[in-house]
Protein backbone atom coordinates (compact mmCIF):
# COMPACT_ATOMS: atom_id res chain seq x y z
CA UNK A 1 0.00 0.00 0.00
CA UNK A 2 1.22 3.34 -0.73
CA UNK A 3 1.85 5.99 1.89
CA UNK A 4 0.06 8.93 1.44
CA UNK A 5 2.46 12.34 1.69
CA UNK A 6 2.38 14.60 4.89
CA UNK A 7 1.08 17.27 2.44
CA UNK A 8 -2.00 15.14 1.41
CA UNK A 9 -2.43 13.98 4.90
CA UNK A 10 -2.30 17.95 5.81
CA UNK A 11 -4.63 18.98 3.58
CA UNK A 12 -7.03 16.27 4.67
CA UNK A 13 -6.76 17.82 7.92
CA UNK A 14 -7.86 21.19 6.80
CA UNK A 15 -11.55 22.61 6.99
CA UNK A 16 -11.66 23.42 3.08
CA UNK A 17 -10.99 19.77 2.24
CA UNK A 18 -14.66 19.26 3.25
CA UNK A 19 -15.88 21.73 0.11
CA UNK A 20 -13.52 19.96 -2.03
CA UNK A 21 -15.09 16.78 -1.30
CA UNK A 22 -18.51 18.40 -1.40
CA UNK A 23 -18.37 20.47 -4.82
CA UNK A 24 -16.71 16.86 -6.34
CA UNK A 25 -19.68 15.22 -5.12
CA UNK A 26 -21.82 18.31 -6.62
CA UNK A 27 -20.17 18.75 -9.89
CA UNK A 28 -20.79 14.83 -10.21
CA UNK A 29 -24.10 15.55 -9.62
CA UNK A 30 -24.15 18.61 -12.25
CA UNK A 31 -22.83 16.67 -15.08
CA UNK A 32 -25.19 13.72 -14.55
CA UNK A 33 -27.92 16.26 -14.72
CA UNK A 34 -26.38 17.91 -17.64
CA UNK A 35 -26.16 14.57 -19.21
CA UNK A 36 -30.24 14.96 -20.40
CA UNK A 37 -30.00 18.44 -21.52
CA UNK A 38 -30.78 19.21 -24.89
CA UNK A 39 -28.66 22.38 -24.16
CA UNK A 40 -25.37 23.56 -23.87
CA UNK A 41 -24.55 26.23 -21.49
CA UNK A 42 -24.05 28.78 -24.19
CA UNK A 43 -27.86 28.35 -25.38
CA UNK A 44 -28.55 28.05 -21.65
CA UNK A 45 -27.06 31.16 -21.14
CA UNK A 46 -28.50 33.35 -24.28
CA UNK A 47 -32.26 31.71 -23.77
CA UNK A 48 -32.34 32.48 -19.85
CA UNK A 49 -31.55 36.04 -21.08
CA UNK A 50 -34.25 36.20 -23.75
CA UNK A 51 -36.83 34.91 -22.05
CA UNK A 52 -36.21 36.44 -18.86
CA UNK A 53 -35.06 40.14 -20.23
CA UNK A 54 -37.05 39.64 -23.94
CA UNK A 55 -35.42 40.22 -27.16
CA UNK A 56 -31.93 42.15 -27.46
CA UNK A 57 -29.37 43.19 -29.68
CA UNK A 58 -26.36 41.41 -30.11
CA UNK A 59 -24.65 44.43 -28.44
CA UNK A 60 -27.00 44.02 -25.77
CA UNK A 61 -26.44 39.84 -25.01
CA UNK A 62 -23.00 40.61 -25.35
CA UNK A 63 -23.22 43.44 -22.28
CA UNK A 64 -25.51 40.91 -20.26
CA UNK A 65 -23.47 37.99 -20.27
CA UNK A 66 -20.26 39.77 -20.12
CA UNK A 67 -18.88 38.24 -23.52
CA UNK A 68 -16.77 39.18 -26.11
CA UNK A 69 -18.56 40.09 -29.27
CA UNK A 70 -16.91 37.54 -31.31
CA UNK A 71 -18.03 34.96 -28.79
CA UNK A 72 -21.54 35.91 -29.28
CA UNK A 73 -21.77 36.11 -32.65
CA UNK A 74 -20.52 32.59 -33.09
CA UNK A 75 -22.75 31.30 -29.97
CA UNK A 76 -25.76 33.39 -31.57
CA UNK A 77 -25.21 31.76 -35.00
CA UNK A 78 -25.23 28.22 -33.68
CA UNK A 79 -28.24 28.63 -31.50
CA UNK A 80 -30.00 30.27 -34.98
CA UNK A 81 -29.00 27.11 -36.77
CA UNK A 82 -30.74 24.82 -34.04
CA UNK A 83 -33.97 27.19 -34.33
CA UNK A 84 -33.21 28.05 -30.48
CA UNK A 85 -33.18 32.17 -31.78
CA UNK A 86 -34.74 33.91 -34.19
CA UNK A 87 -33.55 37.51 -35.30
CA UNK A 88 -36.12 40.02 -35.95
CA UNK A 89 -36.44 43.82 -37.70
CA UNK A 90 -36.18 46.84 -35.57
CA UNK A 91 -39.66 48.57 -36.66
CA UNK A 92 -37.23 51.92 -36.56
CA UNK A 93 -34.50 50.29 -38.82
CA UNK A 94 -32.16 49.92 -35.64
CA UNK A 95 -30.36 47.24 -35.29
CA UNK A 96 -31.84 43.37 -35.66
CA UNK A 97 -33.22 41.93 -32.09
CA UNK A 98 -32.72 38.15 -30.98
CA UNK A 99 -35.73 36.53 -29.80
CA UNK A 100 -36.18 33.09 -28.47
CA UNK A 101 -38.30 30.89 -30.42
CA UNK A 102 -40.92 28.55 -28.76
CA UNK A 103 -38.64 25.37 -29.57
CA UNK A 104 -36.12 27.14 -27.82
CA UNK A 105 -38.01 28.26 -24.95
CA UNK A 106 -39.62 25.36 -24.53
CA UNK A 107 -36.50 23.27 -24.23
CA UNK A 108 -35.29 26.38 -21.67
CA UNK A 109 -38.03 25.56 -19.60
CA UNK A 110 -37.94 22.26 -19.51
CA UNK A 111 -34.22 22.01 -18.68
CA UNK A 112 -35.13 24.64 -15.74
CA UNK A 113 -38.27 22.61 -14.08
CA UNK A 114 -35.27 19.28 -14.32
CA UNK A 115 -32.92 21.88 -12.48
CA UNK A 116 -35.28 22.97 -10.06
CA UNK A 117 -36.94 19.91 -9.14
CA UNK A 118 -33.14 18.46 -8.23
CA UNK A 119 -32.58 20.96 -6.29
CA UNK A 120 -35.09 21.29 -4.27
CA UNK A 121 -34.37 17.35 -3.97
CA UNK A 122 -31.45 18.64 -2.33
CA UNK A 123 -33.17 21.18 -0.43
CA UNK A 124 -35.19 18.82 0.96
CA UNK A 125 -32.57 17.09 2.54
CA UNK A 126 -31.64 19.78 4.56
CA UNK A 127 -33.32 20.57 8.53
CA UNK A 128 -36.81 22.63 7.00
CA UNK A 129 -35.55 25.37 9.24
CA UNK A 130 -31.79 25.48 7.93
CA UNK A 131 -32.93 25.70 4.15
CA UNK A 132 -33.18 29.87 4.22
CA UNK A 133 -29.72 30.17 5.59
CA UNK A 134 -28.16 27.62 3.78
CA UNK A 135 -28.64 29.50 0.66
CA UNK A 136 -28.14 32.73 1.74
CA UNK A 137 -24.39 31.29 2.98
CA UNK A 138 -24.31 29.45 -0.33
CA UNK A 139 -25.06 32.77 -2.35
CA UNK A 140 -22.18 34.91 0.03
CA UNK A 141 -19.46 31.79 -0.31
CA UNK A 142 -20.03 31.21 -3.93
CA UNK A 143 -19.65 35.70 -4.86
CA UNK A 144 -16.57 35.24 -2.59
CA UNK A 145 -15.38 31.95 -3.86
CA UNK A 146 -16.17 33.51 -7.37
CA UNK A 147 -14.16 36.85 -6.65
CA UNK A 148 -10.92 34.69 -5.18
CA UNK A 149 -10.60 32.41 -8.45
CA UNK A 150 -11.21 35.63 -10.80
CA UNK A 151 -8.52 37.39 -8.81
CA UNK A 152 -6.03 34.40 -8.88
CA UNK A 153 -6.34 33.97 -12.84
CA UNK A 154 -5.21 37.41 -12.79
CA UNK A 155 -2.33 36.88 -10.85
CA UNK A 156 -1.32 34.08 -12.76
CA UNK A 157 -2.98 34.17 -15.95
CA UNK A 158 -5.35 31.99 -17.59
CA UNK A 159 -3.59 28.70 -18.68
CA UNK A 160 -6.35 27.35 -19.88
CA UNK A 161 -7.67 29.34 -22.86
CA UNK A 162 -10.59 30.75 -22.09
CA UNK A 163 -11.99 29.12 -18.36
CA UNK A 164 -13.19 32.46 -17.50
CA UNK A 165 -15.89 33.53 -19.96
CA UNK A 166 -16.62 29.88 -20.61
Amino acid sequence: MVRITSLIESVRAMREWALVVATARFERGQRASQSLNQLNAADNRLLWLLTSQGPQTMRQVAEALGLEQSTVNRQVHAALARGLVERLDHPAGGAKTLKATSEGRSMFEAELARKMTIFAAGLDALPVDERDDFVRNLEVFAEAYADAAERQVQCEGDRSGDAVSG
